[in-house]
């Protein structure tokens, strides 16, 4: 495939990828006890390099709210319902320019047992996890600045694999991508069998989106995020 036909060929609307490259088809569906609300900076709709657009193509208890679309008055309403209980994963730093600024706390077994007793303590509630997608600065933003976000203690991810998405380099390596926090998430709240196939998917996205940026010689899953994979997931 020559390197003008590539850049020219055309995208599938879901996936992003040139439509001969298209893994729709392979795309799991899963459905979570938790539910993940991605709140994305309007300035990433229409980017196919992406990731938060994939969560809720993928995880059917998940919900994406745009922010900063112009003309559109904004709507927290999906972050106030009453009947949720909200954790947002963002390491925000409170006080960034006081006395003792203080580092979000880290999400570990014992914070999310306790986030998910309280939830669980009242039948109907749900327990919602909200993830940020934009640019590292876009996201720091929004959770000072959108009174909803800012109302809500702000937790961090322990740390895990630095990312491989590839198409979008990382400020600094801690740094993923918003379905790679994803990821995570889904693997602390509901164990690696549905992380496992999350991270299936993103690696034949990652290939994939390598390919097309002339950064990998094919679109194939390189054996070593197989390998990668299986003894994270034990899969």
């Amino acid at each position: 495939m020559g390197g003008q036909r590539r850049f020219a060929m055309a995208r599938c609307r879901e996936c992003g990828l040139h439509e001969e490259l298209c893994i729709c088809d392979q795309r799991p569906r899963l459905e979570l006890r938790t539910k993940l609300l991605v709140v994305q900076n309007n300035k990433e709709r229409n980017k196919p390099t992406n990731t938060g657009r994939m969560i809720p193509q993928v995880l059917s208890h998940a919900e994406l709210i745009y922010f900063g679309a112009r003309g559109v008055p904004w709507d927290g309403g999906p972050l106030v319902r009453p009947d949720h209980d909200y954790v947002l994963v963002f390491p925000r730093v409170e006080d960034p320019e006081g006395q003792a600024p203080k580092p979000a706390p880290v999400l570990d077994p014992e914070r999310i047992a306790a986030l998910e007793a309280n939830s669980q303590s009242e039948p109907g509630r749900t327990l919602a996890v909200v993830i940020l997608d934009g640019t590292w600065a876009q996201c720091a933003r929004m959770s000072r600045r959108v009174p909803e976000l800012a109302a809500m203690e702000a937790w961090g991810l322990p740390e895990g694999p630095a990312s491989h998405w590839g198409v979008r380099v990382p400020s600094e390596p801690s740094r993923i991508s918003s379905f790679e926090a994803a990821i995570r998430v889904v693997e602390l709240f509901e164990g690696p069998e549905p992380a496992a196939q999350m991270q299936a998917h993103f690696d034949r996205m990652a290939a994939a989106m390598q390919f097309m940026k002339a950064k990998r010689p094919d679109p194939r899953v390189p054996n070593e995020w197989i390998e990668a994979r299986q003894a994270r997931f034990g899969h």
